[in-house]
């Protein structure tokens, strides 16, 4: 009988630790804080990509132990965990430094 609650325990414990959750996602940048429409965020333990909406959102559903990658064309690549998040989660990115390919000056005979 004691092995039997302990084989139960350890089944109900490892599905509430792999319950999922839906999370509402907001992606905004830095500068202004406008919504960043068409960003990626990837879901790391299934490979799912989603992108916001034309207000910036998405509303996604993972696990609480998962970990989002957020991708934007011009923006630092983000990656959160949502260990200890709330449900709703505001990500900021910021803008890529852009790189300037300068030629070198020509020396004058």
């Amino acid at each position: 009988m004691k092995k039997l609650a302990i084989l139960i325990g350890l089944v109900l414990g490892g599905y509430i630790l792999h319950a999922q959750t839906y999370y509402a996602v907001m992606v905004s940048e830095s500068k202004n804080g406008s919504p960043i429409i068409g960003a990626s965020i990837k879901i790391m333990s299934t490979g799912e990509v989603v992108t916001t909406s034309e207000s910036g959102n998405v509303v996604i559903l993972a696990s609480p132990s998962d970990s989002l990658q957020i991708q934007f064309k011009g923006y630092k690549d983000r990656k959160i965990s949502l260990l200890n998040q709330s449900q709703a989660i505001s990500i900021v990115m910021e803008a890529q430094p852009k790189v300037v390919a300068s030629k070198p000056k020509k020396k004058r005979v």
